[in-house]
């Protein structure tokens, strides 16, 4: 089983630029991650779908709080 990497949390913005710049930073890093561009393999966002294609699940699976938000 895979252990979960703690991550930093992203900082909340304030009308400072140093503040701005450092939740910019971390939002980028956090989409980097999860687009695979930057941490290891086990770092990059998995989509639903891209689990239904490779037979992982089923459509009638997922969970029904996901596809409620999906359909919001």
């Amino acid at each position: 089983m895979s252990r979960r990497r703690s991550q930093q949390t992203i900082p909340d913005p304030y009308a400072t630029l140093s503040s701005l710049q450092s939740t910019v930073s971390a939002m980028k890093e956090l989409v980097e991650s999860m687009a695979g561009q930057r941490g290891g393999l086990d770092d990059i966002l998995c989509y639903v779908q891209e689990l239904i294609d490779l037979g992982l699940i089923k459509k009638d699976q997922v969970p029904e709080d996901v596809r409620l938000y999906r359909n919001k």
